[in-house]
């Protein structure tokens, strides 16, 4: 989702820093482009709409050439940083009890985020362990527990159990132990 956004934001600065002059036609199709790209990344659609207002307005402002094809690139930067939010370290302190939830789309990658997470903060001194709770897709308990004998993680998962509540319930106990849980949902699908 984010690697398809990023790649038409490419496109469309690239546009504009590019082009001679910035006339309405050009404006109209980098706005679609925009447009396009934010709704698939689930962006509010009345917020979408205000940003392509927003775009419009700067570029028939009075401004010459470059500064004005600047303005628009900034402007584009600066309220794709307030949807997104700016870069965060995610601080996990040895010692703590620490949870990361991990949400979203079907088919986003939770799963495998959830080993590389694991593992990479167990490389770094924190006893890590992965909850797997997602118990609708076929196979996503297995594919945890893969994940975590390729990387040497402590995985817990209940084949048998459909209730991600009681398969919470039942490592609890074991969760507990770790500085940090990794858990592994289902996700939702797009129209939810």
């Amino acid at each position: 989702m984010f690697g398809k956004l990023g790649e038409t934001l490419k496109k469309v600065t690239d546009k504009i820093a590019s082009a001679i002059f910035l006339d309405k036609d050009l404006v109209d199709s980098i706005v679609k482009e925009l447009q396009r790209a934010l709704i698939e990344a689930d962006v509010n659609v009345s917020l979408v709409k205000k940003i392509s207002d927003e775009i419009r307005e700067k570029a028939s402002s009075n401004l010459k050439g470059v500064e004005k094809k600047e303005q628009i690139i900034k402007h584009l930067h600066d309220r794709l940083l307030e949807i997104l939010g700016k870069h965060q370290e995610l601080k996990i302190e040895k010692g703590k009890k620490q949870k990361i939830l991990l949400l979203g789309l079907y088919g986003s990658g939770k799963t495998t985020t959830s080993a590389k997470l694991a593992n990479y903060y167990s490389k770094r001194g924190l006893k890590t362990c992965i909850l797997g709770l997602d118990v609708h897709r076929p196979a996503a308990r297995e594919q945890l527990e893969q994940l975590g004998d390729q990387n040497k993680l402590q995985v817990y998962v209940d084949k048998k159990e459909n209730n991600p509540l009681k398969t919470y319930e039942k490592y609890k106990s074991e969760l507990e132990k770790c500085d940090l849980t990794i858990i592994d949902t289902a996700g939702r699908h797009s129209l939810d």
